[in-house]
């Protein structure tokens, strides 16, 4: 004889076991359907090549699951992942992080995924920009992300082809994975330079009239007013024109901004300041007459990056450069006029790396950079001088003066054993050059013909 209450423990087992064999049956069918969640992307989001963390983020808001990249047998991953709908993501810490943000459940090798996801589908366009021919694990991630994909230079400012491509979708989001961050912003705002294009120097010549603002002693270009400099800088273009009427001249300023003093000054230092309220007439009125300006410094003992942080307001302006004067940089002891300056490669470097990381906070045209010189003592260790910053178009400019004899044997020493990338400038004294070469002279007898040419 059975105990009612053995007869109830037999009932409930054989509940519990039923329950159990529906339950297992019902984990043996597929998951249900895996699901995906665009993200909304705006603006240009930058990143190094085939950087699939960087296209999911970009693409993705939610994924139920994830396939990981392993090191071998990659491509079949990428089919597993083509036949779920849903990410491949590198096999790495970070590939997990993002699996993890995403929500997603990451498929194991003997784990059966759901049904496929759907491709997302967008009310606004996204694209992907590539600089090398895309990955079967981004073209993937492209598909199921309806995302458009496109080739583009590394730089694009160098290839018309890639520049109207992103001229043509400048207020999509993109993404762009290994090309320059800076290149492709100014070419999505057409941040141009002034004479037109993406380059400061590239193609043009810039022609220059020099000194400051207070008067005639330190150079023509404080000769004359505010409108006569403007006048007559377009005059010496015009000049420049008749001679060799198929090249492109672009008028400039180049306005020593620090003056090299006889006494130490409040800064201690045996440099004077200008005013930025005192430069901005003449930097108001280039702008509007589509002149360059390049801001010149000598420093005395002081440094070049804390002068040119002094004037980071003008230099955030797209039609101002910048200029290193060594003759006027001194040691803890110098004083001017005792013996030329120099500067060591490493404090140009700290300075480009600042005018470049402003160009490029701002999405400023690429910039003039000018390093005066006419000694090779002058810029120490000059083979190390950085000219690699695509914000900044960097001229070394030979200031030599006196016979036209002695001015050519100083360019053919200071351009021996240069850096590699740089520009060149020339200088024609009005009243120490024995005699001045003359517009014509100037371009048919200076080889290589200058970037920027400058009148003292």
């Amino acid at each position: 004889m059975v105990h009612p209450f053995r007869r109830l423990l037999a009932a409930v087992g054989a509940t519990v076991l039923l329950t159990a064999l529906l339950t297992a049956c019902q984990n043996d069918d597929s998951p249900d359907a895996e699901s995906l969640t665009p993200a909304a992307p705006e603006g240009l989001t930058v990143a190094q090549a085939d950087d699939l963390v960087a296209a999911s983020r970009f693409l993705f808001d939610r994924a139920s699951a994830v396939v990981l990249l392993p090191e071998q047998d990659a491509d079949a991953a990428i089919d597993r992942a083509r036949d779920a709908g849903v990410p491949v993501l590198p096999a790495t810490e970070a590939g997990r992080a993002e699996a993890q943000r995403l929500g997603a459940r990451v498929l194991g090798a003997d784990e059966q995924p759901g049904d496929s996801a759907e491709p997302v589908e967008r009310d606004a366009s996204v694209t992907i920009a590539v600089t090398g021919r895309p990955s079967g694990a981004l073209l993937h991630l492209a598909a199921i992300g309806d995302a458009n994909l496109m080739r583009i230079a590394a730089d694009p400012r160098h290839d018309r082809t890639s520049a109207q491509r992103l001229r043509r979708g400048a207020d999509s989001a993109l993404l762009t994975l290994g090309a320059s961050g800076y290149a492709v912003r100014v070419v999505r705002e057409n941040a141009q330079a002034v004479g037109g294009g993406w380059f400061a120097t590239r193609g043009k010549h810039l022609l220059a009239m020099y000194g400051h603002p207070s008067g005639p002693a330190l150079g023509v270009l404080g000769e004359q007013g505010v409108e006569a400099s403007v006048a007559r800088v377009r005059e010496l273009v015009r000049k420049y024109r008749r001679v060799a009427p198929d090249a492109t001249f672009v008028p400039a300023f180049e306005i020593i901004t620090t003056v090299a003093s006889a006494g130490k000054g409040p800064h201690g230092d045996y440099s004077a300041r200008t005013k930025v309220s005192d430069l901005e007439p003449l930097v108001d009125a280039a702008e509007k007459a589509g002149v360059v300006v390049i801001l010149d410094l000598q420093p005395g003992r002081g440094s070049f990056p804390a002068q040119a942080r002094e004037y980071e307001s003008l230099l955030r302006r797209p039609h101002v450069g910048l200029a290193l004067d060594p003759e006027w940089k001194l040691g803890p002891k110098g004083k001017p006029l005792e013996r030329i300056g120099h500067v060591d490669a490493a404090e140009i470097n700290r300075t480009s790396a600042w005018l470049a990381a402003l160009t490029r906070k701002h999405a400023l045209p690429q910039k003039v950079f000018v390093l005066h010189q006419f000694q090779t003592q002058m810029i120490r260790h000059r083979k190390r001088v950085r000219t690699d910053h695509p914000e900044l178009s960097t001229i070394i400019h030979v200031d030599g003066q006196g016979s036209p004899g002695a001015k050519f044997g100083t360019w053919r020493t200071i351009r021996q054993d240069a850096p590699a990338g740089v520009g060149w400038g020339w200088k024609n004294f009005v009243d120490e050059d024995e005699p001045m070469l003359d517009v014509a002279q100037t371009w048919r007898q200076v080889r290589p013909r200058p970037q920027l040419i400058t009148y003292q």
